[in-house]
């Protein structure tokens, strides 16, 4: 499942917007980060959905894997409080060596406070105390800017089915394919670009004969 974040950017103040800014900083003053309780987990299950499938289509992840992955490490399990109301949560997965975000959600009306940084702060130091040093995700277009700044470096994802990978596929792009695996249904490369873009994902799709290609993005703690 694709992670999703807002981010706000500096700009003058249009008449009668100091009230709205007033009344968004008073917000951050019963915020609070922590880990997510096993019992309020459920409620944090239900936040996430709510925003990430509004329209209740299967689920990758049901709430028995979540749970069964939090009982495993719940130090992974992070959200963000007003009070006692989930505002923010990030759900993450041991994957052997790495650590996938897997999910991460902010409710609209506490975006622009800097909470997403927030709490990707306190989630990649409980991934450090895990002895896990990287963090991998798949992003939604909105929040590609938010991870490139935070230090995530891109990864052009790739899948092709098997009849029809091209032949000598390794000389087609000037780009790095840093990683490649084979499974039944296809083969999957991961390719390391610069920057996200739709003009170039397109491009390589194309080229390598993919039926599917997404943007991951890493970063080493």
């Amino acid at each position: 499942m694709l992670s999703t974040i807002a981010m706000a950017y500096i700009q003058p103040l249009p008449k009668g917007s100091v009230r709205k800014v007033y009344n968004k900083l008073s917000l951050l003053e019963n915020m609070n980060i922590k880990l997510i309780p096993k019992n309020q987990l459920l409620m944090a299950d239900e936040f996430q959905e709510r925003i990430l499938n509004p329209k209740n289509k299967k689920r990758y992840r049901t709430f028995a894997d979540i749970k069964k992955c939090y009982l495993k490490n719940p130090s992974l399990f992070v959200g963000a409080f007003d009070k006692t109301q989930i505002i923010g949560i990030v759900f993450g997965y041991v994957k052997r060596k790495n650590v996938l975000l897997g999910e991460m959600v902010i409710d609209k009306n506490y975006l622009g406070l800097g909470l997403g940084s927030t709490l990707l702060d306190f989630f990649e130091k409980q991934v450090v105390k895990l002895r896990k040093n990287k963090i991998v995700l798949g992003s939604r277009e909105n929040a590609e800017g938010f991870y490139l700044k935070r230090g995530y470096n891109p990864i052009l994802f790739l899948q092709i089915r098997h009849s029809d990978v091209p032949n000598n596929y390794e000389l087609l792009t000037k780009h790095k394919i840093q990683k490649e695996t084979n499974y039944s249904d296809a083969k999957r490369l991961f390719i390391k670009v610069k920057h996200p873009s739709d003009i170039l994902k397109r491009k390589l799709i194309k080229i390598f004969c993919a039926y599917n290609g997404i943007y991951l993005f890493e970063k080493t703690l």
